[in-house]
């Protein structure tokens, strides 16, 4: 059926046109989705489809016919997306999209049910969105918007808005669930080896009245590959060496020489995620939901010498022979570190709706990273396994707070309105001390903190107009005032702080849709986005002779304009889409080096102008040549270039790091009985950098690589209330780096009821 409407209901026009921007790139047709029996997805007035973008819908059906271990999994398979997760329960699994790589944490925006689990206070590898705070067993959907089209979204949400819909219940339900994981890794260091974990599951819920409840509870267990080497320098005393056996003589990704000596960052993970939600409705009219999240994890990053002496001894420390030279080993080269934390969520949402069809929502939340503590010894094993001297990083007190009042409704028969305001505050402490016991509680002195808080006030309108009834123009606009404030730095004696700032800024939006045919829609959206530093970015630094050096707090905010002109046609049995896009950003944020002043500074500084294009191409289909055979592919080629960078010219027309020149997805799902079903998936990411200056050549440790890798699953039913499946992602076992390893080929197995 076309998207128009009859000329008498202009209204629901709109409301068609509203939701058809948002294009369901997995989801089957209406027709043929599923129903959760006995739950009903969550999905606020304005978080769920009213964007001019691409959107692609991940249903919960088809998060279960893959091998899924946490909540950054259901973006497993998105068209144009990496998400980089490194092992299972790996914390920092940032997403890289359309205009953002891997260590561009800052550039998306993850929501569930309306609460913000993006790590905004942070842009890099440690800012991935926090993920622990979702189980799987949680989700109901997932949706995914493509670049900053919407006045609804801050300037973050210029690379992807992730937006997770979890469940509540309608009646009674329960569920169980046990999962089993084998790593096969293999390296050419020494390290190979077999990685073992377990995930289990349960979730309890009910609705009573006008009350329901959901209860869900995730326990993981994960022992990773190693993430780090331990690598050596030629040189030191050549009369203090030790012949040595075991080490590896390597290439830097740039191509000069190395020894790898060590495997670092062995981590063995303890998680535990516990949520509660308590939904109400207080009248006819209004509805409340409560959110209470909890997640720990006690995490060992263990260390291993790979060198041997001639008794057959590690060796962690000192001056060795290898190779025929002499080679420095650096004192904590190989030291281990603990991670102990503990945060909370806390989420409140009343949402309500008019008898003149408009609705009200009002969501305000809160995430406090209760605990947080790294601790690191000085020494290396057998001294630091016993204790030690060492250091604690506390970064307990930091989070976030967040508070959105949004409306929606018709204000004419064309015309359909969207209207809020927003606002937001980050806190980041971060202060490290001595320890007499590195395992223990930080009780010597200070060695350095640094720490600020930024804050966003925020408003939007944004309006579609069905002018006719093939065309539906959407205009809006956000305006936002940004200040950052409480800025410090300080080591041993000395603290200093920074002056605050504050700017406002106005972030025009436009997209015009066509339906020219039946089942086909053409549609051009552009808007700015404007992306602010984050605390980290301005605030971190170093003190020297009492001066903040080595940062800029005077940063400028990435500016991105985005275009996007995409083509869609709608099949009896699936759609498929092209799309061209492109992004100009200006002052975009990355570290780098300035090569321009002597000496040099290597800290986050703005680069002038970056520019990314590309075009994706994806197809959805259903009951392909036989009923219960689904095919979904997608395939994406990327254009990423630093067009001026005065500090660092040598990156002059580079492609810029960490976006690949192409990716596809090719998804596969057979259902051959009413009880079985297999899937086969395969994911390819194409050449890309890890270097401004594209330097780096040599797939090794420290690049980040091309890489294809082949994902399947066999599920069976083989009780009403049973569910069995085994399953294996890299099937290849593919080595492949995103400057650390990722895991090899890794199997799965699982049993779960459901009531």
């Amino acid at each position: 059926m076309p998207l128009n409407s009859s000329p008498h209901r202009p209204c629901m026009l709109a409301l068609a046109i509203a939701s058809s921007f948002a294009t369901p790139a997995f989801a089957a047709d209406p027709q043929q989705s599923t129903t959760l029996d006995a739950v009903q997805v969550h999905a606020s007035d304005t978080h769920v489809t009213e964007t001019p973008a691409v959107q692609i819908h991940v249903t919960r059906e088809q998060l279960q016919k893959h091998n899924i271990t946490d909540s950054s999994d259901a973006l497993k398979y998105a068209p144009n997306i990496q998400v980089r997760k490194r092992y299972i329960g790996d914390p920092n699994a940032v997403i890289s999209g359309r205009n953002a790589g891997t260590l561009q944490s800052a550039r998306s925006l993850v929501y569930a049910d309306g609460l913000l689990l993006s790590n905004l206070m942070t842009n890099g590898w440690d800012g991935a969105p926090r993920w622990g705070m979702v189980a799987p067993e949680e989700i109901g959907a997932v949706d995914v918007l493509y670049g900053p089209y919407s006045a609804l979204y801050p300037g973050n949400s210029m690379g992807n808005t992730v937006l997770i819909h979890t469940r509540l219940p309608e009646t009674f339900i329960a569920s169980a669930s046990a999962q089993f994981m084998s790593q096969d890794f293999s390296d050419r260091y020494g390290s190979s080896g077999r990685y073992n974990g377990r995930n289990i599951a349960a979730t309890l819920g009910n609705k009573q009245g006008r009350w329901s409840w959901m209860l869900a509870l995730n326990k993981l267990g994960n022992n990773g590959q190693p993430m780090q080497y331990a690598t050596a320098k030629a040189g030191g005393d050549p009369h203090l060496t030790v012949p040595v056996q075991g080490a590896t003589l390597d290439r830097n990704p740039n191509g000069t020489s190395r020894l790898i000596y060590g495997a670092n960052t062995i981590e063995h993970t303890e998680q535990t995620q516990a949520k509660l939600k308590v939904g109400v409705d207080v009248t006819d009219h209004v509805a409340a939901l409560f959110t209470l999240g909890w997640w720990h994890n006690h995490a060992e990053d263990r260390t291993r010498s790979l060198l041997r002496d001639a008794h057959g001894q590690p060796i962690y420390t000192g001056v060795i022979d290898a190779f025929g030279q002499t080679w420095a080993l650096p004192a904590s080269g190989l030291a281990p570190t603990s991670m102990r934390e503990t945060h909370v969520l806390y989420g409140a949402e009343l949402n309500g709706r008019l008898d003149n069809g408009w609705h009200w929502t009002a969501v305000a939340s809160k995430y406090d990273f209760q605990h947080s503590q790294q601790h690191t010894a000085s020494l290396t094993p057998p001294v630091a396994d016993l204790g030690g001297p060492g250091t604690v990083a506390d970064m307990g007190g930091s989070g976030w707070e967040t508070l959105d009042l949004r409306s929606s409704g018709p204000i004419s028969d064309q015309h359909m309105l969207y209207a809020g305001v927003h606002g937001d505050r980050y806190v980041l402490n971060s202060r490290v001390r001595n320890a007499s016991d590195w395992r223990g509680d930080a009780d010597g002195s200070q060695q350095s903190a640094f720490g600020g808080r930024t804050r966003t006030y925020a408003a939007y309108l944004e309006d579609v107009w069905s002018f006719a009834p093939a065309w539906a123009l959407t205009l809006g606009g956000r305006w936002e005032q940004w200040r950052a404030y409480d800025g410090l730095r300080a080591n041993t004696n000395t603290t200093l702080r920074y002056a605050d700032r504050q700017r406002t800024d106005f972030s025009p939006k436009a997209a015009l849709s066509w339906d020219f045919a039946d089942d086909w829609q053409l549609r051009l959206a552009s808007g700015k986005a404007v992306r602010y530093p984050t605390v980290n970015e301005l605030f971190q630094g170093s003190i020297s002779a009492n001066a903040i050096v080595n940062n800029n707090p005077n940063l400028r905010p990435e500016r991105d304009w985005s275009t996007d002109l995409t083509l869609i046609r709608h099949l009896a049995n699936g759609h498929w889409r092209v799309s061209v896009f492109q992004d100009r950003i200006a002052d975009s944020l990355y570290s780098q080096t300035d090569i321009t002043v002597t000496p040099t500074v290597t800290n986050i500084q703005n680069v002038e102008k970056v520019r990314m294009r590309g075009v994706e191409g994806e197809i959805t289909l259903t009951d392909v040549w036989t009923q219960g055979l689904n095919l979904q592919a997608s395939v994406a080629f990327n254009n990423a270039k630093t067009l001026s960078n005065r500090q660092y010219p040598l990156a002059n027309g580079r492609w810029f790091p960490r976006i690949p020149k192409a990716r596809a997805t090719l998804v596969a799902d057979y259902r051959f009985t009413p009880n079985w079903n297999a899937s086969l998936a395969v994911r390819h990411s194409g050449r890309q950098y890890g270097t401004l200056d594209n330097s780096d050549f040599v797939n090794t440790y420290g690049a980040v690589s091309r890489f294809t890798v082949a994902d399947a699953k066999l599920r069976w039913k083989f009780a009403p209330q049973w569910t069995a499946s085994i399953g294996v992602d890299n099937l290849t076992n593919e080595h492949y780096w995103a400057y650390h390893p990722y895991a090899g080929r890794t199997w799965f197995g699982e049993v779960r009821w459901d009531y």
